[in-house]
């Protein structure tokens, strides 16, 4: 007979697509738990409502665009008249604003359910300057007079408001004028109203303007301590003598104002990955302090008047997540979704990975033992007679038989079931070649 056929060799694929089914069965896993159980990706747009353009919020929002931009995220600035539409604008839900700056005091938080605090950010003092003769330090010494009360729907018009309520005026039969901060800083300037309220960082050009006019002064309300109890939001904050100004001692004295907080506020929808993500900023830009905080003091879970996002609590607890101190935002993002997928993953591949083995030893030996049942079948014959004819047929059988077998790939641990094949096949050929020529020696395919 002849020799071993050894061209178009198996090179034993079967193993490796066992294994590719099972891959395929964990990828389809992975991706229906990716869909029914992890939450979508963070937006790479945030719309934020600041004020007006030339405002403190909008300056900082335009810092915060800055850093958000090497984070593959784009902040959207929404100019408005202040933290009272911000507010407006956040429960709208039709508006796509979903985080914005706001004073607090402005917002009540049994009507702001959908809405939350992710941080104060800095303090925010209280200006009411005045024209006329000195002494002035209770509001009610102002009743009559022309006052600046903040434009419609700013910060400074709602606290404004609050406090002038508070001490007896009324919005309707009161001179109390809806003018902008600098609309109002020229009006007092100009002698056309008496008085104004600012709400207003210490860097801003017309408390400037105002604190070194010699014809207009700064009131020091005398009940500090009565406004911050009355009113929860506030704080008492000096103005230490000579903060403005060393050169010209201005302030000439220590100056006690009251001041809300500027606060970083949310819609309930804002994704979780951007609040750790706004708070990591934010202690970038607010942390190193100003004229009127500490370093370190800000941003804070503190001086918020809407209920802190259980977000940023987790972030004021720990610090930002793991993830996002060493690794890129997005891929942050990612990994930390993806951490669901752990345990039906482990799940899915145990009992995998427990009968994978033996599936693939079955599908191995299975490729040998195939062959047996025809073995079986022609050493049966043999037992119980064969002619001669079939005998020349079962020999041909035989011969297609062993080249088929050589073309089978085995791997090298199962080549001992392989040549116990190849000597089984050896020996029946070697009884049906005793019934062909009983009377000659066997002749091996080798020697054919």
């Amino acid at each position: 007979m002849g020799g071993v056929v050894t061209r178009n060799v198996d090179t034993g694929r079967s193993p490796w697509l066992t294994w590719l089914a099972i891959l395929l069965v964990c990828i389809g896993g992975l991706v229906t738990t990716y869909y029914l159980f992890v939450e979508a990706p963070p937006p790479r747009r945030l719309v934020i409502a600041t004020g007006a353009r030339e405002g403190a919020y909008y300056r900082f929002a335009e810092r915060y665009a800055e850093l958000l931009k090497r984070e593959g995220v784009t902040l959207d600035i929404r100019t408005t008249q202040g933290s009272v539409e911000n507010l407006k604008l956040l429960m709208d839900e039709h508006s796509d604003v979903s985080v914005a700056f706001v004073q607090t005091g402005i917002a009540d938080p049994e009507h702001s359910g959908s809405l939350y605090a992710l941080a104060s950010l800095y303090r925010e003092p209280l200006w009411i300057f005045y024209r006329g003769p000195t002494g002035i330090d209770r509001l009610t010494q102002l009743k009559g007079r022309r006052i600046g009360i903040g434009s419609a729907g700013s910060g400074t018009h709602g606290i404004a408001l609050q406090l002038l309520k508070a001490n007896g005026f009324d919005e309707e039969s009161d001179k109390l004028l809806s003018l902008g901060s600098n609309d109002a800083a020229d009006a007092l300037e100009k002698s056309e109203i008496d008085a104004a309220f600012f709400v207003a960082g210490i860097d801003a050009k017309y408390i400037e303007r105002l604190i070194t006019n010699q014809d207009v002064h700064l009131i020091e309300l005398a009940h500090v301590e009565a406004y911050e109890r009355q009113f929860r939001f506030l704080t008492s904050v000096t103005i230490h003598e000579g903060l403005l100004d060393l050169e010209h001692n201005i302030p000439s004295k220590d100056i006690e104002l009251i001041a809300p907080a500027a606060t970083l506020v949310a819609h309930h929808s804002l994704h979780p990955a951007l609040v750790s993500l706004l708070l990591k900023i934010a202690g970038k830009i607010h942390q190193k302090g100003d004229l009127l905080s500490n370093v370190g003091e800000f941003p804070s879970p503190k001086m918020t008047d809407l209920p802190l996002s259980e977000d940023a609590e987790r972030f004021f607890r720990s610090g930002p997540p793991v993830l996002q101190q060493f690794l890129p935002f997005w891929l942050a993002s990612l990994v930390d979704r993806l951490k669901i997928m752990i345990i039906p993953l482990i799940m899915l591949l145990m009992p995998l990975l427990r009968v994978t083995p033996p599936l693939v030893r079955w599908q191995t030996r299975r490729k040998i033992y195939k062959w047996y049942a025809e073995l079986r079948q022609i050493d049966q014959q043999t037992i119980k007679g064969m002619s001669q004819e079939e005998a020349a047929k079962s020999l041909e059988h035989l011969q297609r038989l062993e080249q088929r077998i050589a073309r089978v790939g085995v791997p090298l641990s199962y080549m001992e079931e392989y040549y116990n094949l190849r000597l089984h096949l050896h020996l029946v050929r070697t009884h049906v070649n005793l019934i062909l020529n009983p009377t000659h020696p066997v002749v091996t395919g080798a020697a054919k």
